[in-house]
């Protein structure tokens, strides 16, 4: 999500006259656009936020903290980096142009943050030419204790509709092959304004746009439902892979996180896409090391994982995040716990990663091919999210692959005859 922030940002500065440049070293004008789900990504940027300092000690330069950054810490990042010249926001970035205007003109150090409302229209600059985010709700209401996302990115607010299906529209007519569905919490689209329609009408309304491929995340266990599972299963084009985080195997942790479902129904929704999406690939986020965590608590995670057998998983190590609820209990694991845990969770679904890309091989996959490896071979993925390393093809084309090996994070293979780039 902070990508296709990004590529907003990149949007609005580039109709205002702007050119984007690929190294620092070469820029007027340097913006981070911060994210704040975990300490780890904060510590990354204030690295390089030091390193940009440098930089402008040698020249003039402006420089602009953003985003969920911005939008939470806000003045005391002025107080922290003398050398930033303006703080801006999550939202409210059509008015950049104007910031760093006034900021070239000598005026006082600012901070425009606005309060997350609505959801603004901004032209994009895509950052690939295959797949293409496309919001779809920005926010979340659900608050689980861990989280800063309603704080940093305020409540769940739908996007029009009709506003996404013109976006799709004109995404096919440019040739893309693919659309993410974006949105903190998918599930609850049109919730907050139930003219939308619900998100499974949403999904088959941009299936039917010619778009060869849709993706979406990402989905909350407790509001997926039977309709949106029918739709994946109705359309082709829409991918049979579900990113469905848990956080924890542990009915007392999730009660704990506030995630409004506990261990059973987790299952439960699992069971459900698997019955109704043929070969649907199912992953997820996990949280070690929360607040209270016990090796009890640990133990549920990790028969979860054996029980459930994800294509792939997310894990992360907790950090407090200002703000939210887990914050203002202590932080009781210590850090060598988490680590172990971690690396734990890593190894067993190593194990099983390996076992289920095994049964790929020798079977013929489609794959459409995004980019190109440094030893300059082609990958893709499939669109049960499978990553396929190709010996040969193009970026954007369409190509069957005979499955000759697997690996935990991926497939690699042979293309056959390639197929053309659909909707062309």
């Amino acid at each position: 999500m902070n990508l296709h922030q990004s590529e907003g940002i990149a949007g609005v500065l580039l109709r205002a006259g702007y050119s984007l440049v690929d190294s620092i070293n070469d820029a007027d004008v340097v913006l981070f656009n911060g994210c704040m789900v975990r300490q780890k990504a904060e510590d990354k940027l204030y690295g390089r936020i030091g390193a940009a300092m440098e930089e402008k000690r040698a020249r003039p330069m402006l420089l602009g903290i953003g985003g969920c950054l911005g939008q939470v810490r806000g003045e005391s990042l002025l107080r922290r980096f003398p050398a930033i010249d303006f703080v801006f926001g999550s939202r409210g970035h059509g008015s950049l142009p104007g910031i760093i205007e006034q900021a070239e003109c000598g005026q006082e150090r600012l901070v425009s943050i606005d309060s997350p409302t609505g959801i603004e229209e901004i032209p994009f600059e895509r950052a690939g030419a295959v797949t293409a985010m496309v919001t779809i709700s920005e926010g979340c209401s659900n608050f689980c204790s861990y989280c800063i996302v309603p704080h940093a990115r305020g409540p769940m607010r739908s996007r029009s509709s009709a506003r996404i299906l013109d976006e799709v529209g004109d995404l096919v007519a440019c040739g893309y092959q693919e659309v993410l569905l974006l949105g903190q919490n998918v599930n609850a689209f049109g919730r907050d304004c139930p003219k939308e329609g619900g998100f499974a009408e949403l999904l088959e309304r941009v299936a039917d746009t010619g778009i060869p491929r849709v993706r979406f995340t990402t989905s909350h266990p407790r509001d997926m439902t039977q309709d949106v599972l029918e739709a994946m299963a109705m359309h082709e084009n829409v991918c049979n892979h579900l990113h469905l985080p848990c956080q924890s195997g542990s009915d007392r942790l999730l009660s704990v996180m506030n995630r409004g479902y506990d261990r059973a129904r987790y299952i439960e929704v699992v069971g459900l896409a698997r019955k109704t999406v043929k070969g649907i690939n199912v992953t997820t986020d996990l949280i070690v090391g929360h607040p209270g965590e016990t090796d009890a608590d640990f133990a549920e995670t990790m028969t979860l994982i054996d029980e459930v057998r994800f294509g792939s998983i997310f894990v992360a190590a907790y950090s407090p995040r200002p703000l939210t609820r887990s914050a203002q209990v202590e932080d009781d694991v210590p850090g060598a716990t988490k680590a172990d845990r971690l690396q734990q969770v890593l190894t067993r679904q190593r194990g099983i990663a390996l076992e289920e890309n095994e049964r790929f091989v020798g079977r013929d996959v489609e794959v459409l091919l995004e980019g190109e490896t440094r030893d300059g071979l082609v990958y893709g993925r499939t669109a049960d999210h499978r990553t396929v390393v190709v010996d040969t093809g193009a970026v954007g084309e369409w190509v069957t692959v005979r499955v000759d090996a697997a690996t935990a994070s991926g497939l690699a293979g042979s293309s056959l005859v390639p197929e053309r780039v659909k909707g062309a």
